[in-house]
């Protein structure tokens, strides 16, 4: 199918980053158009990259391939139905030989775009002397720390550039069987997995039951030294609610009910987990967290009426120990 610019809706970014949902609910009956799977990655392919050396791939997988089997059995049990109403799969990949094999390249490739200027001490002698030799000694950890960060910017343009098309995404882990991709499709040792990607378009309203909720501003963020909170400016916060990026939290009027449908519609288990009573309290009372009154009303909603399970004692010195390890306070979690 052909396409011209005047077709492509034009979407504000951020109204596009306010937008995007992990949507769980794809129309299994609609096929994403070949034009926007390759915008995506057009978008994807532009996102920045350390000396251009474009070591980020991926591979485009639909249901009609001979490993599609195997890349089900890969996947965790919960992800199933999403990739099975998928309209495709995309294997993200970081290459870490790009760096080892394309450092001196791609630098060549910045210098005749005129990105590397000697204003900033760049020169020929000390490039080929100091900065690729250095580059390319690097150990293959830190290589695929630094890649993968890459790989990561470029799998969200390329789902940014999806919500400006009307398509959903959602990023799923395939752990169930380590290793199990690689050997699908026969990648190298340089070939890292990173990330699937589900593609299709919603069955869900596409708003997903609204912006999902997060830390406050200020518990992310640090201005000068770390620990000394980043206010968030309200006059800020209100521009960009009226632009579409700070949207309205979850859960929206009538969720529960969609969800309920769509389960009925692919009988499906009907309705969502829900956590012990006393690790609801705790959690809406973290300030921490900005908690909006939606989700606070449904906390309360959910304590009055469902019959919510036990705390699994058993786990608590197993949680008690895991936190320690990493140096976190454990009676801030377990209380």
């Amino acid at each position: 199918m052909s396409i011209t610019a005047a077709e492509i809706p034009d979407k504000n970014l951020l109204q596009a980053i306010g937008d995007r949902r992990s949507i769980r609910y794809f129309d299994p009956e609609k096929t994403v158009e070949d034009w926007k799977i390759q915008t995506m990655l057009q978008a994807g392919r532009l996102a920045s990259c350390q000396g251009n050396i474009n070591a980020t791939e991926a591979i485009v997988v639909t249901k009609d391939s001979e490993l599609w089997d195997e890349i089900e059995e890969c996947v965790s049990g919960f992800n199933v139905q999403i990739i099975n109403q998928a309209s495709h799969l995309v294997f993200w990949l970081t290459n870490l030989n790009a760096w080892y094999g394309r450092a001196n390249d791609g630098l060549s490739t910045l210098a005749l775009s005129g990105a590397l200027t000697k204003y900033h001490g760049w020169n020929y002698e000390f490039t080929m002397t100091q900065t690729v030799p250095r580059l390319m000694s690097f150990p293959t950890e830190r290589t695929e720390n630094l890649l993968r960060f890459e790989s990561g910017q470029a799998v969200g343009q390329s789902m940014l550039a999806g919500v400006g098309l009307g398509v959903g995404s959602i990023l799923i882990a395939f752990g169930r069987k380590p290793g199990g991709i690689e050997k699908a499709f026969g990648l190298g040792p340089n070939m890292k997995f990173t990330w699937g990607h589900a593609i299709g378009y919603p069955l869900e309203d596409e708003k997903a039951g609204g912006q999902r909720v997060r830390l406050k501003f200020e518990k992310l963020f640090h201005k000068q030294s770390y620990g000394n909170p980043y206010m968030p400016d309200p006059a800020v916060d209100a521009a960009l609610k009226e632009k579409g990026m700070i949207q309205e939290q979850a859960p929206l009027d009538g969720r529960f009910e969609e969800i309920q449908a769509l389960a009925d519609k692919f009988g499906r288990e009907p309705g969502v987990v829900s956590w012990p009573e006393r690790e609801i309290k705790r959690l809406i009372n973290d300030d921490d967290w900005d908690f909006g009154p939606r989700i606070k009303a449904r906390a309360e909603e959910v304590m009055a009426n469902e019959e919510l399970p036990d705390y699994p004692e058993e786990m608590r010195e197993t949680f008690k120990k895991l936190m320690e390890e990493h140096g976190l306070d454990t009676n801030k979690y377990l209380s």
